[in-house]
């Protein structure tokens, strides 16, 4: 039987916190900082630099004919990334063509070139198959990107060697992605190639690894065993990465929808890593319990979708949108609602219910500017230029 999320922490929440004293909170601004790696800096140096704090992720706002890019839309939600002191985004691509995804990444890279990083994804494959697009992600200014391993490959030795042609290959900095899959279990208990990813780890431009949020803690405690001492730990779930914090280092997390439970005004999240990142781990811990019923029912709306494969992306975006983002619908993603829920009127309540139950701000804007887009609201754009609504109920 899974233990609750509060049973898996503790038995009852740590109250109150004061606010958090403004040498932590912009710590990062005290100084400029260079994105760039330095003369005689090793890629994991570079990491452990600047890879501190939220790394989130964009989403394509569109037209009324949701083909057609909106960049002003775009530019905003790079411009609310920076407002909340992320250290990189990631363009997520859903549903658009190569065409589109290339423009949409040029418009990413361009608005966030010198105020925060960008990150791209390789997804499972031979370097045949990503060449173009990793050499396009390094023309664009990209620093870093998510490696997936192929778990239909017959050994851990196979997955290496795969992976480690492709990372050889780029100058990006790599982060390993920790999703567990069946098919590795043969190999491994953890459904992880983790011999794969020691040896990978090792080389130089691999500076991290993602945790998925439904990561078991054993799975959790695994990685942190045997990466933690060469790459950044970046865990999404925060409970876990709390208790990692006991032993190993922590000061990242990514790549998440965490501009779905914080805003520019109370950015919480950043400032949890940051106490993290410091050791003081007794203010990190009072911190998460201040914003603890945001954080547990964002994992809990993400959780049946995850499990099966699937995102509630439309509910991410008007999280997103509520606390200062462009929003706008998302074009088809032609699947189930099971995979992706559709965004009904009991969904736009609950997220709202989310951010008032821990004091975080809304925007005072109707619904319909979340449908069109704030930056196409403000054009004279409304409900009735869409001819659809897809993965949306009014």
């Amino acid at each position: 039987m899974s233990l609750d999320r509060r049973q898996f922490m503790s038995a009852s929440a740590l109250t109150g916190l004061g606010l958090i004293t403004s040498s932590v909170a912009h710590s990062r601004e005290t100084q400029p900082m260079s994105f760039n790696v330095a003369p005689g800096e090793s890629r994991k140096a570079w990491a452990t630099r600047v890879l501190r704090g939220g790394e989130s992720f964009v989403m394509t706002s569109m037209q009324p004919d949701l083909k057609t890019l909106d960049e002003e839309g775009i530019r905003r939600d790079v411009r609310h990334a920076i407002a909340q002191g992320f250290c990189s985004i990631l363009p997520l691509t859903l549903a658009i063509d190569a065409k589109t995804e290339k423009q949409f990444h040029d418009i990413v890279a361009d608005e966030a070139k010198g105020k925060i990083l960008t990150v791209g994804v390789i997804r499972a494959g031979k370097w045949e198959e990503w060449d173009v697009r990793v050499r396009q992600m390094e023309s664009q200014g990209f620093s870093h990107a998510l490696l997936y391993f192929n778990p239909a490959l017959a050994s851990q030795e196979a997955m290496y060697q795969q992976m480690r042609t492709i990372i050889e290959n780029t100058s990006l900095g790599i982060a390993l992605y920790a999703s567990p899959n069946s098919a590795v279990a043969r190999f491994d208990a953890t459904g992880l190639p983790m011999d794969a990813f020691d040896r990978l780890s090792d080389l130089d431009n691999v500076v991290g690894i993602k945790f998925t949020q439904e990561l078991r803690p054993a799975t959790a405690l695994t990685i942190a065993q045997r990466l933690g001492d060469r790459l950044q730990l970046a865990v999404v779930d925060l409970e876990v990465m709390l208790l990692l914090a006991l032993k190993y280092p922590m000061q990242w997390t990514g790549q998440w929808a965490i501009d779905s439970v914080q805003s520019p005004d109370q950015p919480w999240v950043r400032e949890f890593l940051e106490l993290l990142r410091t050791g003081d781990i007794k203010s990190a811990r009072e911190l998460y319990w201040r914003y603890e019923p945001i954080a547990s029912g964002f994992y809990a709306l993400q959780k049946p979708s995850l499990v099966i494969g699937g995102h509630p992306w439309m509910h991410i975006k008007y999280m997103k949108w509520l606390t200062g983002g462009n929003g706008g619908l998302l074009p088809d993603q032609k699947t189930t609602p099971d995979m992706v829920p559709h965004l009904d009127a009991a969904g736009r309540t609950l997220c709202r219910h989310l951010f008032a139950k821990v004091g975080l701000k809304t925007v005072d804007l109707p619904d319909e500017a979340f449908i069109v887009g704030n930056a196409a609201y403000e054009r004279g754009v409304r409900l009735k230029d869409l001819k659809s609504l897809p993965q949306y109920i009014l």
